[in-house]
C-alpha cells in the first residue's frame, strides 16, 4: 500500500467512527466463535476420548433446570470429566482467538477479516511497513485478556486510555505502539501529501 511510506504522526492519522471499529470487531468475533465452535468439536474433542461434550451439555442443562426451578432444587455440581472439558475449551479458545489475532496483525500488516470489509486497517507507530512481531503478539495478548480472563477491568482501563490519553489510542494500540486507521482516508493523506511535496 502506497500510504506505508506516509511518515507515521498517530495524531493526524485518520481514525474511525468508534460504531464502524464496533462493527468490524463484532464480525471478527461472530465469526471466530463459530471457527473455534468448528475446530472444538470436529478436531480437537473428538482427539481426547477423557473429555466429553455430551457430559458437558447434560451437566449445562441440568444446571439451567436448577437455576429456573423455584429453588427447591440443588445446583449440579460438575463432574471431573465436565470441569476437565470447561478447561480445555476455555484455553483452546483463548488460544485460537489469539492465534488468529495475532496472524492479522504480524503476517496480514493489521488486516482482519472484519478489519478488511471495513476498510481499516491496524498499522504501527514504529515501523511503517509492518507491525512488529512483539508488538503483534502483545497487541494479540492484551485483546485476548480483555476479552476472556479480565473483561470489566481491562476493558475499562482501555476505554479510559481511549479517551483520557492524547493518543486517542485504545490500551492495546497503546502497549503495543499501533493505531486502528481508515484505510481509504490514509491513502487520500498519503496522496494530498504526495502532491502538496510536488
Amino acid at each position: 500500500m502506497e500510504a506505508d511510506r506516509l511518515m507515521i504522526n498517530a495524531e493526524i492519522l485518520p481514525q474511525p467512527p468508534i460504531w464502524v471499529r464496533t462493527l468490524s470487531f463484532m464480525l471478527d468475533y461472530c465469526l471466530l466463535s463459530i471457527l473455534s465452535a468448528l475446530i472444538l468439536t470436529q478436531i480437537l474433542l473428538p482427539l481426547y476420548p477423557s473429555l466429553s461434550w455430551e457430559a458437558l451439555m447434560n451437566w449445562s442443562d441440568d444446571y439451567l433446570k436448577a437455576l429456573q426451578s423455584t429453588g427447591k432444587e440443588s445446583l449440579p455440581i460438575a463432574s471431573q470429566i465436565v470441569e476437565d472439558t470447561l478447561l480445555f475449551i476455555s484455553e483452546s479458545v483463548t488460544l485460537i482467538f489469539l492465534s488468529y489475532f495475532f496472524i492479522c496483525d504480524f503476517v496480514f500488516k493489521g488486516s482482519t477479516i472484519g478489519k478488511k470489509i471495513f476498510n481499516l486497517r491496524t498499522i504501527s507507530l514504529i515501523h511503517p511497513d509492518k507491525i512488529p512481531f512483539t508488538n503483534s503478539l502483545m497487541r494479540a495478548a492484551a485483546k485476548t485478556l480483555i476479552l476472556f480472563y479480565f473483561f470489566p477491568i481491562i476493558l475499562i482501563l482501555a476505554v479510559l486510555t481511549k479517551y483520557l490519553h492524547k493518543s486517542k489510542q485504545w490500551g492495546h494500540d497503546l502497549i503495543s505502539h499501533t493505531k486502528v486507521v481508515d484505510e481509504f482516508k490514509l491513502n487520500q493523506l498519503f496522496n494530498n501529501q504526495t502532491q502538496a511535496n510536488e
